[in-house]
């Protein structure tokens, strides 16, 4: 009798522990609406002017440029060009999904949440932490 009673001992505490193993996997994941955040992003209308109108400069530049040029010269200096406006914009842009980046973490975190996924990616489920995360970054 002590025997089974250590055995149903040893069976409740490896049943427990798988339930605690299966509740650790069953955490929340939280979902974030990525666009939304960044189209309230405080300054971000005034970034993406900024990337608009280094775009045309760039063009102009093109325009002015290319005039006269060969295809595989026009080539050779658009893609110059685009490389120049992909790093402007990374630059203006890096802070920015830094910070973001930061504040869904912090969030979720907030929550108790380890892992967030883009609302696009989701197909359902999920608490949704996008308007925690656009009121923690005004």
């Amino acid at each position: 009798a002590e025997m089974k009673k250590k055995l149903m001992t040893l069976l409740m505490s490896a049943v427990m522990a798988l339930g605690i193993s299966a509740s650790a996997f069953a955490a929340p994941v939280g979902v974030v609406n990525v666009n939304a955040v960044l189209n309230s992003y405080p300054g971000i209308t005034e970034i993406a002017k900024s990337v608009a109108q280094e775009k045309t400069r760039l063009q102009e530049e093109f325009n002015k440029q290319s005039a006269n040029m060969s295809d595989a010269d026009k080539q050779a200096l658009a893609e110059k060009l685009s490389k120049q406006l992909a790093d402007f914009e990374q630059k203006k842009m890096a802070p920015v999904q830094r910070k973001i980046n930061k504040t869904i973490l912090d969030v979720a975190k907030a929550n108790n949440i380890d892992s967030v996924v883009n609302m696009n990616a989701m197909v359902a489920g999920g608490k949704d932490l996008t308007d925690e995360v656009i009121k923690a970054l005004k």
